[in-house]
């Protein structure tokens, strides 16, 4: 436990400037999580099209609007993680400083959605927005944000993973007394699940 505690960094708010910028301190990063170069998926199958359309479960008149909602990319989301005061850090840091500076914003034409709490995960420790890593990533007006979630995901303090991933752990509502196979549990769902009965109050 106490290895841990001293394993984690402090929010980047709280670090000396470039402290956390890799290795050689000259502001370049992997290119794993937040700041990862992808490359553009291409949102076209003509055989999950055919297979869908032989099915008939969809009615010929929503046929567009149904592959159009397929093709909507999903809400970008995360989760605060780690002991409770340390993750209160982390979400004071996120309201009152990140969150503020995304009001009225807007990149390329569209209104930036400042993240909302996923009202239904405990203490206001998950929350989604329409800002996609692409826009993160190429946006300078977002680029302080975007460094911060960078830091503070290779730090293990904040998790980016689809919402519904967050609701098996709550349902299993894991207590010190339980025992589970966490062996085909992805990554961050075995990390929600131990962060769930772990955390002291302080």
């Amino acid at each position: 436990m106490g290895r841990r505690s001293r394993g984690r960094r402090l929010p980047q708010q709280q670090r000396p400037e470039g402290a956390e910028d890799g290795p050689e301190g000259g502001g370049k990063r992997g290119e794993a999580g937040w700041e990862g170069g992808y490359p553009e998926i291409v949102k076209e199958n003509k055989l999950f099209e055919h297979y869908y359309q032989e099915l008939k479960i969809v009615p010929e008149g929503e046929w567009d609007q149904f592959m159009g909602a397929l093709r909507e990319p999903l809400p970008a989301t995360l989760r605060i993680t780690g002991y409770k005061s340390h993750a209160k850090e982390i979400l004071h840091c996120l309201k009152n400083k990140y969150f503020k500076e995304l009001e009225d914003l807007e990149v390329d034409g569209q209104k930036v959605e400042v993240p909302q709490p996923l009202r239904w995960y405990p203490e206001e420790l998950a929350w989604h927005t329409n800002l996609s890593r692409k826009i993160l990533r190429k946006s300078p007006q977002l680029e302080k944000f975007h460094q911060f979630l960078v830091s503070e995901t290779e730090s293990g303090n904040i998790s980016r993973q689809e919402a519904v991933s967050m609701i098996p752990p709550l349902l299993l509502n894991v207590q010190p007394h339980h025992k589970r196979d966490l062996l085909l549990l992805m990554m961050w769902t075995t990390s929600a699940v131990i962060c769930s009965f772990i955390k002291p109050n302080g």
